[in-house]
């Protein structure tokens, strides 16, 4: 989900922080650093919401009275994956071909490659 966080300098540090995200914030020593490290922050954050919150526009968040003024605003990319375990019955054959290439594709990561192929269906089934 897209969010905007505002980015101001204080003294040699860069300072970001996301209102949307209940004034989450981080900073670096290069403008660059910070968004690296907002993003990252900001998925930390995220990371045990069961709902993440919605964005606001600019212009709301432009009123927003605990901004930076003079901040510049800076549209961040937060990527959040839920994991879920699930008990799955498999055909024994199937599961050790799926173990097979799930070592050559994925470094043995039977939950990644099986994840690559549904997903790969889910693009593939939509064009349909």
């Amino acid at each position: 989900m897209e969010y905007i966080a505002f980015i101001h300098q204080e003294g040699s540090d860069w300072v970001a922080v996301v209102p949307d995200l209940n004034y989450t914030s981080s900073y670096g020593e290069s403008f660059t650093d910070t968004v690296h490290n907002i993003i990252e922050a900001s998925q930390l954050y995220c990371e045990d919401l069961e709902v993440l919150p919605k964005s606001r526009s600019l212009e709301v968040l432009m009123k927003d009275e605990e901004i930076e003024h003079g901040a510049t605003p800076q549209l961040i990319d937060v990527k959040i994956q839920k994991n879920v375990r699930i008990n799955v019955m498999i055909d024994t054959a199937i599961l050790h071909l799926a173990n097979e290439r799930a070592s050559l594709y994925h470094n043995g990561n039977r939950s990644a490659y099986i994840q690559e192929l549904i997903a790969r269906d889910a693009v593939v089934g939509s064009s349909h």
